[in-house]
């Protein structure tokens, strides 16, 4: 986390949105709590707990997809975050899948880090990520 002052839970949270795709998994283990719990909410079944586990669930969209992500309103404290963000996501086959996805997260900190983490967004629109992965 070289670029980031992690001293607000706002500039964690930014940080995170703008730039989880380019992040090791030590930056993982810097911003999150050891018992950090992540959820897709409409897939609640792929439950995430720990850094590591949020690290691989987040880098199975990097081989396959060329991402842009927007964070287009954030607010909150060091306690709470809330975003909207537009995640853009292109096939890197080349085969003209490209998916926009509307996200609502909801970010919990503890002691400066991120300790849950909820996203919400339309499961229509999120279907053919699934379907090229």
């Amino acid at each position: 986390m070289n670029n980031i002052d992690s001293s607000t839970g706002l500039e964690l949270v930014r940080h995170l949105c703008e730039q989880w795709p380019w992040l090791k998994r030590s930056d993982f283990h810097e911003m999150f709590t050891a018992d950090c719990v992540y959820l897709n909410m409409p897939a609640p079944h792929l439950e995430c707990i720990g850094p590591d586990q949020v690290f691989d669930l987040l880098d199975g969209f990097i081989a396959p997809w060329n991402l842009e992500l927007n964070l287009l309103h954030i607010r909150g404290d060091d306690d709470a975050v809330l975003t909207e963000r537009l995640e853009r996501f292109e096939n890197k086959a080349k085969n003209g899948v490209v998916v926009e996805l509307h996200v609502m997260g909801v970010f919990e900190l503890r002691d400066g880090k991120i300790s849950h983490w909820r996203d919400y967004f339309d499961s229509r629109e999120s279907k053919p990520l699934a379907a090229a992965m």
